[in-house]
């Protein structure tokens, strides 16, 4: 069995043919290309999948930017992507003739880790991705959980109710504390992005290790929060952020065990990487309970 998954980013678009195995079987990255407007990005969306599809793909499976409303298969209002309330999953299987399944792209990445990667074969399960902002997913009994429409939205959780601001003035959340922009903030002087920041960390730079450490302080606050509320059978911790894993998952771990009520899960990194939302696009085709379909 085969099927298409396809993540749609603010800058890339990524398309890839995947088996029921996990096994990328073709896979092409395409520029979004979102400042040309709504036509050029779905066309750079058809031409992803155009690239990677077979006659006898089961179907497609599309990751999006969040908010997304899933009974109709779109886009909500979002800051870098032209398709508001485009009717995408329709509009897609119009193009293609074949069922299009539709979820956001951070439900992708880990019902992507729950189905082949670092959460393989547990039923429970919370995924954090780590980038500009924090998107996160929540799996229970194997299957994504939606609540109303957005359930989710982890990111937003809030960990220091009179602490950094977001750009629409809100504080206090896990997000702000933990994403790029933040860390941005911490770095003043010292680095000019996460990246640079890594590297010096690398090199031994003691205060861009402190910086990651106080940001795995915050995370972990964040995140024995989630486990309090859920208590998963593990938290799964991806995105560019992750990359620096070795110099916050000290202090994550010490501050979860701090304010722990009780033994937590395993909080790990992501397995799948870069590949996860395309290939949790894909596992939304191959679960038989989605209903979120066209």
């Amino acid at each position: 069995m085969k099927a298409v998954g396809v993540d749609i980013g603010g800058t890339n678009i990524e398309a890839g043919l995947v088996n029921s195995r996990g096994k990328i079987l073709k896979r092409v990255s395409v520029k979004t290309e979102a400042s040309k407007g709504r036509k050029v990005v779905l066309k750079n969306i058809f031409n992803a999948i155009d690239k990677v599809i077979t006659k006898d793909v089961k179907g497609i499976g599309v990751g999006a930017p969040g908010p997304i409303d899933l009974k109709k298969g779109s886009i909500g209002k979002t800051v870098h992507m032209p398709l508001h309330n485009v009717p995408l999953r329709k509009i897609i299987k119009e193009r293609f003739r074949k069922p299009v399944f539709f979820d956001n792209d951070a439900n992708c990445f880990t019902f992507g880790e729950s189905v082949f990667g670092a959460a393989k074969g547990m039923k429970n399960v919370v995924g954090l991705t780590i980038g500009t902002g924090v998107g996160s997913g929540i799996i229970i009994n194997k299957q994504i959980y939606h609540g109303r429409n957005n359930a989710g939205e982890l990111g937003h959780i809030i960990i220091n109710f009179d602490g950094l601001k977001d750009t629409k003035g809100i504080s206090g959340s896990l997000e702000n504390h933990v994403g790029k922009l933040a860390i941005k903030r911490y770095s003043k002087g010292i680095a000019k992005n996460p990246l640079e920041l890594y590297e010096k960390a690398a090199k031994g730079n003691y205060k861009a290790e402190r910086i990651w450490g106080n940001v795995g302080k915050y995370l972990g606050v964040g995140i024995i929060s989630i486990i309090h509320g859920l208590d998963p059978d593990v938290v799964v911790v991806g995105g560019n952020i992750s990359k620096a894993w070795r110099f916050f998952n000290g202090s994550m771990k010490q501050e979860m065990k701090k304010r722990s009520l009780f033994k937590p899960c395993a909080v790990v990194k992501s397995k799948l990487g870069d590949k996860a939302a395309v290939l949790g696009a894909a596992s939304l085709v191959f679960s038989p309970k989605n209903i979120y379909r066209n």
